[in-house]
């Protein structure tokens, strides 16, 4: 399986050199590079900086699949800054040769109860398009995540209409539509070509019912149904990488032994492997 990746977020503290390292040594072909301090990989970097993290990628023989930001856009004033920024992340993506840069829309929650402000859905609309414009001048598409009041196919399919911008797409995460209660055959069939890259999880609904999020588990001991996930991504003809996202960094689950990287890493390779040669198989 030559399309495996992993989010670096798990690695916050490390050198490049040894993220690097890890991936090639468990099999993977792509790295998804966390912006910011703690992931050696930020906007302060200098050309050489720049050139030199490019190198240390490339000649592990790996692709640098897209800039991982924590852009958030909400409609709101806010958004001036998370611009400015994401436009500094937009240039480190072309300098690196990543193909995307992961944004974020709405507000995170933890509970069905808690209150958010309201989005004002024209001004997120002009946002993103000015990002979107300002990204292709650099070659380098913005990259939606499935994720808080944007997390299912249903809403994001008029979004990314409404946005009308060749590079405006899509990170399916395979678990937040489903918190909202959208079947992935759905998710997959709404988000179509513009789905372009895939994170990868497992987990279980949460005790508390007014609870947000499910609590995550190892790939393959939750409930998310990943095998059909990838059967309906692959005869849609998605082509593009999927990739471990661990949140070691905010999930108190998986702070605890036995879900370090080290342990994390090739037990995943080793299950989409098992999986690929299972659908394989059935062809």
């Amino acid at each position: 399986m030559q399309r495996l990746a992993f989010s670096t977020i798990p690695c916050a503290g490390w050198a490049l050199e040894d993220m690097a390292a890890a991936a090639k040594k468990d099999g993977f072909r792509g790295l998804e590079l966390r912006e910011g301090d703690a992931w050696s990989i930020h906007t302060g970097m200098t050309p050489d900086q720049r050139k030199h993290a490019l190198q240390v990628v490339k000649e592990a023989g790996l692709t640098i699949t897209d800039i991982g930001s924590g852009v958030c856009f909400t409609g709101s004033e806010g958004d001036a800054e998370q611009l400015r920024h994401f436009k500094e992340v937009a240039r480190l993506a072309q300098d690196l040769e990543a193909r995307g840069v992961r944004v974020f829309l709405g507000y995170f929650t933890n509970r069905i109860d808690q209150p958010v402000p309201d989005i004002s859905y024209p001004a997120l609309v002009d946002l993103l398009r000015q990002a979107c414009d300002y990204a292709a001048a650099y070659g380098v598409q913005l990259w939606i995540e499935t994720h808080n009041e944007f997390s299912t196919g249903r809403i994001l399919r008029k979004l990314l209409d409404d946005v009308s911008r060749d590079n405006c797409m899509v990170i399916y995460d395979v678990i937040h539509p489903l918190e909202e209660g959208e079947d992935p055959a759905e998710t997959v069939a709404l988000l179509g070509s513009q789905c372009v890259h895939v994170h990868i999880k497992d987990g279980v609904p949460a005790e508390d019912p007014m609870a947000t999020n499910w609590k995550y588990t190892k790939v393959g001991e939750g409930q998310i149904p990943i095998s059909s996930i990838v059967a309906l991504l692959e005869q849609s003809g998605y082509a593009g990488y999927y990739s471990l996202e661990w949140e070691t960094k905010w999930r108190s689950e998986l702070q605890v032994p036995g879900m370090e990287p080290d342990v994390i890493f090739p037990h995943y390779v080793a299950y989409m492997h098992n999986l690929f040669k299972s659908l394989e198989s059935r062809v």
